[in-house]
């Protein structure tokens, strides 16, 4: 039986989306949401709080996330949560958590400006 991890954030994005092409072709895109919440302190006050999340959308959803979002465009992202694991080469194990992207929902959408050589 499979077991789910799926997540859904809804913030704004620190940069602009990075495009990548990677062995066979395939295209990839990568940004950071910052997701804006607030907590109760144990002295009852709210304290607002900023999360950071990395997400990769791959192929045609990569792509349009690099033509139409840029920094500060607000998005929802819906999609799974994927753990990286590595040894350093001291032997040090590491490890990240990213969310790969199946819907990326285009809050405020403005197509980013041609680049101009």
């Amino acid at each position: 039986m499979k077991n789910l991890s799926y997540i859904i954030l809804d913030g704004n994005l620190t940069s602009d989306p990075e495009e990548k092409t990677i062995a066979g072709g395939k295209s990839l895109a990568q940004f950071t949401v910052a997701v804006n919440h607030s907590q109760n302190n144990p002295d009852g006050k709210e304290k607002d709080d900023v999360s950071f999340f990395e997400v990769e959308a791959w192929e045609k959803l990569g792509e349009n996330c690099v033509e139409y979002l840029k920094k500060g465009s607000k998005v929802t992202v819906m999609g799974n949560l994927k753990q990286n694991r590595w040894k350093t080469p001291d032997g040090e194990s590491k490890s990240k958590v990213k969310v790969t992207a199946s819907t990326v929902r285009f809050d405020s959408m403005r197509k980013r400006e041609e680049k101009v050589a």
